[in-house]
C-alpha cells in the first residue's frame, strides 16, 4: 500500500478540518518525557508546544521514516 503525500502535522489553528481525533495512552515516563519538551518550547519561544503537537510530529516523522 502507497503511502499518500505528506500533510503539515501542525497547520494554523482553524485548518485542521479533515484531521482525526484519536485517544492514546502512554507510559508515565513518555509522558513525562512529552510534558518536558513542551515546557521547554513553552520557555524557548518555539512553536507547537501543545502535546497533541508534539505527538502528531513524532507520528509523522516515524510514518515518514517507514515510507523511504
Amino acid at each position: 500500500m502507497g503511502r499518500e503525500p505528506a500533510e503539515e502535522a501542525n497547520p494554523p489553528h482553524g485548518e485542521r478540518g479533515g484531521f482525526r481525533k484519536i485517544t492514546v495512552t502512554l507510559p508515565p515516563g513518555d509522558y513525562r518525557k512529552l510534558v518536558e519538551e513542551s515546557a521547554r518550547r513553552k520557555a524557548a519561544g518555539e512553536p507547537n508546544q501543545l502535546l497533541s503537537s508534539l505527538v502528531r510530529e513524532a507520528l509523522s516523522d516515524y510514518l515518514n521514516r517507514l515510507g523511504s
